[in-house]
């Protein structure tokens, strides 16, 4: 499935049918994620995009990990690999998923008991969306691929280029933001065991 748009209602109807399951109403969802009514619902429905910090937030308050986002449910539990190989054509060929201010492409596989997720972002220049700040437990580490990106992280703001590489604390709030005149590339590698604990801005 490489339709940002059956992506997106494959994600909602997973979040849906997992919060159904658990009896958890959209309301309590909200209060838990900071994530407004109106924007789960959408999402649910597949009507609106999330960002990476918004799904780690939703899946790890129902319970499930991040890929199981992405997984459509067949009713049966696939065999496994020791190892997931992420072809560069193949995700070159997909369309990206949309978030505010980026779009990413999930660059890693499902392994057993998986603790990291890995994530392709591109920053586009002159980028209408302000960035939002979000905050969550657990790691993550940037690679900047090429173009320039200012990061935000707590109250220090570091300048990212080619080559630059950061590793953080996602307790602290973070955000990211194209500040050159090409599209700005990074691979994202986030630990996936811990729930956004705060959000700022809007959703």
């Amino acid at each position: 499935m490489d339709n940002p748009e059956l992506i997106a209602i494959q994600i909602g109807s997973r979040i849906r049918e997992s919060r159904r399951a658990r009896h958890i109403t959209l309301q309590v969802l909200s209060a838990e994620t900071s994530l407004s009514t109106g924007f789960l619902s959408k999402l649910e429905r597949g009507e609106a995009s999330a960002s990476i910090a918004n799904l780690i937030s939703i899946s790890k308050y129902l319970g499930l990990s991040l890929q199981d986002l992405f997984q459509a449910g067949t009713g049966e539990i696939p065999a496994v690999p020791d190892y997931v190989l992420s072809k560069a054509k193949e995700r070159n060929d997909s369309p990206p998923l949309p978030a505010v201010g980026y779009t990413f492409h999930r660059s890693c596989g499902d392994l057993p008991d998986q603790q990291l997720a890995a994530f392709e972002l591109e920053f586009p220049a002159n980028q209408e969306n302000q960035p939002v700040l979000v905050a969550h437990e657990g790691e993550e580490v940037l690679y900047m691929l090429e173009g320039k990106l200012e990061f935000q992280i707590g109250d220090a703001t570091l300048v990212l280029e080619r080559g630059d590489c950061v590793h953080f604390d996602c307790e602290k709030p973070h955000m990211g933001r194209n500040i050159g005149n090409k599209t700005a590339r990074l691979l994202m590698v986030v630990s996936s065991a811990s729930p956004i604990k705060r959000r700022f801005g809007k959703s």
